[in-house]
C-alpha cells in the first residue's frame, strides 16, 4: 500500500501540473496555493494570487451567491458545490468560470479548507450567447413576420405557434401545440369541400421528399365554426447530419382573397353571359354565334367530321311588328326562341339569335341530311304554336323560312363560306314561296 508521503506526492504532481487551474482555499476564502494553470488564467503570480480572496476576484454580479456557497460548505450543509461565475483578472477583464468546489474536513469533521478546480469557459459562455441572442432574434422575427409560423416534430406534434398563427388559428398557443398536423379537430378540407387525406398534407410531402412545399392550399374550420382558406408553405429544418429534424410552416389566411376572386369571377362569367347573350330570348348572340362557329369548324376539322348550319327567320315579321306592336312582336320570338329551344334540348348545337328575327343553329358533326331533320323540327314547331298573323302573306299564322348549308371543314375553307351558303339557301326558301326549308346546292 502507498504511504500517506507517496499520496502527498501524487498529489502535489496532479495538482501542480493539471491541465486545469486547481487551489487550495482557506474557509475564509483565502487562497493558500495555487497552481501555474490558475495563475496563468488569472494573470496573477502564485505569491500575488495566495495574497488574494476570492471575494476580491469575483465579479460583484456573482459575490453574493459565491458567499452563500462559502456558507453552506463551511456550516457542512454542502460537501461540494459546482458553479459558474466570473472572474475579474489582473489586467481588469473577466472571464467565465466553471468552478467546482470540494470541502476537506479534519478529524473532529470540521471543514478545514477547499479544493477548488477552475475552468475557464469564457469561450463556451461567449457562443452561449451568442446562441441565446440568435434565439431571441428569430422568435422576435417569427413574432413579427405577417404570416402565421408553426413548427411540426418528427412525430408531426406541433411544437410551436407564433401570435400571427394564434390569430389565423384562433387558438391560444397552448391550445396550438396539443394538436397534431393531422387532428381532426382542425377538419382540413380542400377549397371544394374535400377531405385530405394524412398522406396527403405538407407535412407528410415534407418529410417523403424532404423538400419544401409551395403554396398548398387548404381549408380548416376554427373553432367558432368559421371557414378559413389557407395557404401553407412549409420546408424541413435539417440537424447537424443533414437529417430532417422538423418542419416549419408558413400560414396565410387567404380566405377575402380567394372570396374576392371567387366574387369577381362570378361577376366577369356573369359579364361575359352579358355579353354573349341576347337581352330578349336569352339565345347566344351574334358574338357569341361568330366565336362558336370557328370553333366547331377547327374541331369538326381535327375530327374529320362533317358541320351543318341551319338559319331562318319569321315571315313577314316586320308587318306582324307594325299590326300587333313591338311588345307583341318581341313576346312572340321569346315564345318561339323558347318552343325550339325545348324541342330540340337533346341535340348537340347552338341555336342562336342572328340578328333581329334571323336565327341560326350549329350542327357540329351533323350531315346535311342531320341537319335537314333539324331544320324539319324548327319548321314544325313554329307551325304547331299556331300564333296568329293577320298580316302574313303565308298563312294565318306565323311561320318560318330556313336554308340548310353542310360541309366537310378543312384548312382551305373558312367559316364564313357556311354562313354565306346558308343564307343563301333561306333567300331561296323566300323566294320560293316561303314556310320551307331549302338546301344550298353548288
Amino acid at each position: 500500500m502507498r504511504s500517506d508521503i507517496d499520496s502527498c506526492r501524487l498529489f502535489e504532481k496532479a495538482f501542480h501540473f493539471s491541465s486545469i487551474g486547481m487551489a487550495l482555499v482557506s474557509t475564509e476564502g483565502q487562497f493558500t496555493e495555487a497552481n501555474s494553470e490558475l495563475c496563468n488564467m488569472l494573470g496573477y503570480s502564485e505569491d500575488e494570487l495566495t495574497h488574494k480572496t476570492f471575494q476580491e476576484l469575483t465579479h460583484p454580479d456573482d459575490l453574493s451567491e459565491s458567499i452563500r456557497t462559502l456558507h453552506q460548505l463551511v456550516s457542512g450543509k454542502k460537501n461540494s458545490a459546482r458553479l459558474e461565475k466570473k472572474y475579474i483578472c489582473k489586467n481588469g477583464a473577466v472571464i467565465w468560470v466553471q468552478l467546482n468546489v470540494s470541502a476537506v474536513h479534519n478529524d473532529k469533521g470540521e471543514t478545514h479548507y477547499f479544493i477548488s478546480q477552475f475552468q475557464n469557459i469564457s469561450e463556451q459562455k461567449f457562443y452561449e450567447k451568442r446562441l441565446m441572442e440568435s434565439e431571441e432574434r428569430l422568435t422576435q422575427i417569427l413574432q413579427t413576420v405577417p404570416s402565421g409560423v408553426t413548427i411540426a416534430d418528427l412525430q408531426g406534434r406541433i411544437i410551436f405557434a407564433n401570435e400571427m398563427a394564434e390569430e389565423i388559428l384562433t387558438l391560444n398557443e397552448s391550445d396550438i401545440t396539443k394538436r397534431q398536423f393531422d387532428s381532426a379537430l382542425w377538419k382540413i378540407k380542400t377549397i371544394d369541400g374535400h377531405a385530405i387525406k394524412s398522406e396527403d398534407l405538407p407535412f407528410t410531402l415534407v418529410m417523403e421528399s424532404k423538400k419544401r412545399v409551395r403554396d398548398y392550399i387548404l381549408t380548416i374550420e376554427t373553432t367558432n365554426n368559421q371557414r378559413k382558406i389557407l395557404s401553407v408553405n412549409a420546408a424541413p429544418l435539417f440537424d447537424h447530419k443533414g437529417e430532417p429534424a422538423q418542419v416549419v410552416f408558413s400560414i396565410i389566411d387567404i380566405t377575402h382573397k380567394k372570396n374576392t376572386e371567387c366574387k369577381l369571377t362570378k361577376a366577369n362569367q356573369l359579364l361575359k353571359k352579358l355579353s354573349e347573350s341576347d337581352g330578349l330570348t336569352g339565345l347566344p348572340n351574334r358574338r357569341y354565334f361568330d366565336e362558336q362557329l370557328q370553333t366547331a369548324w377547327t374541331e369538326c376539322e381535327e375530327a374529320g367530321l362533317p358541320l351543318s348550319l341551319v338559319m331562318f327567320d319569321l315571315d313577314n315579321f316586320k308587318k306582324y311588328n307594325d299590326y300587333y306592336g313591338h311588345q307583341a312582336g318581341d313576346d312572340c320570338l321569346k315564345v318561339i326562341t323558347s318552343a325550339i329551344n325545348k324541342r330540340l334540348e337533346y341535340e348537340t348545337l347552338t341555336l342562336a339569335r342572328y340578328g333581329g328575327e334571323e336565327f341560326s343553329i350549329i350542327l357540329p358533326g351533323y350531315s346535311e341530311k342531320e341537319a335537314l331533320r333539324v331544320a324539319d323540327i324548327v319548321h314544325k314547331t313554329v307551325l304547331d304554336l299556331k300564333l296568329p298573323h293577320a298580316r302574313s302573306t303565308v298563312s294565318s299564322f306565323i311561320t318560318v323560312s330556313l336554308g340548310v348549308s353542310a360541309v366537310m371543314p378543312d384548312s382551305a375553307g373558312k367559316p364564313e363560306e357556311l354562313v354565306r351558303e346558308a343564307d343563301w339557301a333561306l333567300y331561296s326558301a323566300k323566294e320560293e314561296g316561303r314556310s320551307c326549308v331549302k338546301v344550298y346546292k353548288k
